[in-house]
């Protein structure tokens, strides 16, 4: 199998329909992992690196494997995959259902053979087959390999009906969620309402405001550069039809929401924010109900609040998905 390695930033035009190709052919796909999410972060944050790409495929036959890698140190000879732990949920390869093995085996021999020497593969998930495959192929060929655990993601399997959604949860957690649930139905003060039905610039406005109210380290994480970027991934993912804006209004005023996206069968709520003066409402764990339950209702089979041991995630039934870093050293 050849590895073909195509270097520049931005990468070559003719990668991006190859990369959609194998992702479409993936067992294993997100959208950090499309080339949209990939174009939009190098456009904001990653002008300066040195980008390679390894796209792996049998003698003049369909690609196998893409990793997409930046190089370090004087020569170039570290290499680590793309993406920032900020920003970044998940890293990966690439790869072909049912020829991950072979994909990934024959990147640890060109990694081997190449002049490099060391790799960092950070926002591995515990599910992803890079982790299952690629340490033994690199062990295999003399390197040291280290593997850690950086992070946890929490996620919830979504059953079939809301009330069988209810019926997981411990009975403590089950009335507590339609307590606070039937608290603003009762009083009818309060609307879920999907944010691009107001024009998506007027909707990210308020999002990001109530982003930056919520707690003081989100606002900082919020500069300027930042909200740039979310703004260009809101509009960006917006054309696909993988964005979703949904705000809790309470009494004419937005005071939760969610910036989410829509990829496959999943919802994956990348970031939220909340008003502190609404919060004898708990107003982002109702928005999680109804986002929830409207997800049951649409047929999506996951609900995944990605990084982060926040407790209400587990009040909500949550599940914990390991995220781990690689290191491999020539040894």
């Amino acid at each position: 199998m050849d590895a073909e390695i195509l270097e520049g930033n931005p990468l070559p035009g003719r990668l991006v329909p190859l990369w959609e190709d194998l992702l479409r052919a993936s067992g294993f796909r997100n959208p950090f992992l499309t080339p949209l999410w990939n174009e939009t972060w190098m456009k904001h944050f990653g002008g300066a690196l040195r980008v390679k790409a390894f796209l792996l495929r049998p003698d003049g036959g369909a690609p196998l494997g893409l990793g997409v890698f930046s190089a370090s140190g004087e020569k170039g000879e570290r290499l680590s995959l793309l993406g920032s732990a900020d920003v970044w949920d998940y890293r990966d390869f690439i790869l072909s259902a049912g020829r991950e093995e072979e994909a990934l085996s024959a990147w640890a021999r060109a990694f081997a053979e190449g002049p490099w020497r060391e790799v960092q593969m950070s926002g591995i998930s515990e599910f992803s087959p890079t982790l299952r495959f690629l340490p033994a192929a690199l062990r295999g060929l003399g390197f040291q390999v280290t593997e850690a655990v950086e992070e946890i993601s929490v996620y919830l399997k979504l059953p079939r009906t809301w009330d069988a959604f209810l019926n997981q949860l411990n009975s403590k957690d089950r009335h507590e969620l339609r307590r606070k649930m039937r608290r603003l139905e009762r009083e009818g003060l309060f609307q879920v309402l999907e944010g691009q039905g107001d024009g998506l610039v007027r909707r990210m406005d308020a999002f990001l405001e109530l982003h930056r109210r919520s707690r003081r380290d989100k606002a900082e994480f919020m500069n300027p550069e930042m909200e740039a970027y979310f703004r260009s991934v809101a509009d960006r993912f917006q054309e696909k039809g993988w964005l979703s804006l949904p705000f809790l209004r309470v009494e004419e005023k937005d005071v939760a929401g969610y910036f989410s996206f829509r990829y496959g069968d999943v919802e994956y709520v990348y970031n939220s924010g909340y008003d502190p003066e609404y919060s004898r409402l708990s107003p982002g764990i109702v928005l999680a109900g109804h986002c929830i339950r409207r997800a049951i209702e649409q047929g999506m089979s996951v609900f995944h609040f990605l990084r982060g041991q926040e407790e209400y995630k587990y009040r909500l039934g949550g599940l914990e998905e390991k995220i781990f870093r690689i290191e491999a050293t020539k040894a």
